[in-house]
């Protein structure tokens, strides 16, 4: 009875460990997905467009803390400019920072 116990504990422990762990460039790229999803998802996408060109970022325990490189396109101008904001983990939640 006591094998069974320390097999069913040693099988929780090995799936409750596989996480999905993102390469570098994979975790870059999502990023700038998630916050290009964001910034185009907040505006009147007919006057103004956002497109995320580059992200610098650190992994912190629970959120992405991001600087990106952004380009904003309205019908007779553009800019290019920096934003900052933290994304979570399971990139469902941005915040900015101001």
């Amino acid at each position: 009875m006591q094998k069974i116990l320390v097999s069913l504990v040693i099988v929780a422990g090995i799936f409750l460990s596989c996480k999905r762990h993102l390469k570098p460039d994979d975790t870059k790229n999502v990023l700038m997905t998630t916050m290009e999803k964001y910034l185009n998802g907040q505006k009147d996408t007919t006057k103004v467009r956002f497109h995320v060109m580059d992200v610098i970022f650190y992994e912190d325990k629970t959120v992405y803390d991001c600087q990106f490189r952004v380009e904003m396109k309205e019908p007779r101008k553009d800019t290019v400019g920096a934003m900052y904001a933290w994304i979570s983990k399971d990139f469902q939640t941005v915040r900015r920072k101001y």
